[in-house]
């Protein structure tokens, strides 16, 4: 049974935020953050269990599922657009991030930049600075010109369901009705413009710096009190070792739990483990 919680529209910055909002009370606040080819749907099992005694915000990225931004879609604009809903949603308090996919990679991006505003940063089944280049080859061709666009154009719902289901591993299905929701954010064409532009703000300077030898500067240090990495143990297209090489950069202090059974998608596949490991981490 999915819960989606008070859904608000929030204007800060240059983004119209759809926000899901869960609970109340002066407990560390948590922020949750979906990837692709999601919507803050995803966290409708996990956020009513994270919310006693605390607010949980479950923002749509800029541009993707509710929320409007018309860009630019690189990490420090998405982060800057982010902030801006934590200062005007959370001001001034310290605040739990949790992030899945492309928004673990964005929640790696927000602590790094603003180390003091989190007390605590979980990232599941998302890249830091290592990426399997073959099991992740839609990365490259998302940045693509033309070619991706055309794919989503002829391609539609099945393109959206290929992403679904060659990445989810376990005997659990996905709600219909979020089911449904993820196609409809993910087949329409100005939210899929969007959703490129996240690949090819990463992807592209990335290969310019090749093209031209120099080498990517080195990222700053993310760090939170509490750190802890989580992961489907059967990801296809992030493998365990991603999740391992992200635990080792965070340092010592960063705990790493795998789900077995369980795929890219794995705080959908396994919400009753994510969230017993999630409550354990983020309790006063």
């Amino acid at each position: 049974m999915t819960v989606p919680g008070e859904v608000r529209n929030v204007p800060v910055a240059e983004t119209r935020f759809l926000v899901r909002e869960h609970g109340s009370g002066d407990g560390t606040p948590a922020v949750l953050l979906h990837g692709v080819p999601e919507t803050s749907s995803a966290w409708n099992e996990i956020a009513p269990g994270l919310a006693d005694g605390r607010r949980v915000l479950c923002p749509d990225l800029p541009g993707l599922g509710g929320s409007a931004y018309s860009g630019p879609f690189d990490v420090p604009s998405i982060t800057a657009q982010l902030m801006a809903l934590l200062d005007a949603e959370l001001p001034g308090q310290r605040v739990d991030l949790v992030g899945h996919d492309w928004g673990g990679s964005i929640a790696l991006a927000m602590v790094g930049a603003h180390p003091d505003r989190f007390r605590s940063l979980v990232v599941a089944n998302a890249p830091f600075r290592k990426v399997p280049a073959l099991r992740a080859a839609h990365i490259p061709f998302f940045a693509l010109p033309i070619a991706p666009e055309l794919l989503f154009r002829l391609g539609g719902p099945r393109v959206v369901d290929l992403m679904l289901t060659a990445a989810w591993k376990s005997d659990r299905s996905l709600a219909p009705e979020v089911h449904a929701e993820y196609v409809a954010a993910y087949t329409d064409p100005g939210k899929v413009q969007a959703m490129l532009g996240y690949y090819r703000g990463v992807a592209r300077p990335r290969a310019a710096a090749l093209l031209t030898r120099r080498s990517s500067p080195h990222p700053p240090k993310t760090r939170a009190e509490r750190m802890l990495v989580l992961w489907g143990a059967a990801d296809p297209v992030l493998p365990v070792w991603v999740g391992e090489s992200v635990q080792k950069d965070l340092g010592a202090d960063c705990r790493m739990i795998t789900v077995p059974g369980a795929g890219h998608y794995v705080l959908e596949e396994a919400p009753e483990v994510c969230l017993e490991a999630l409550q354990e981490l983020l309790a006063e």
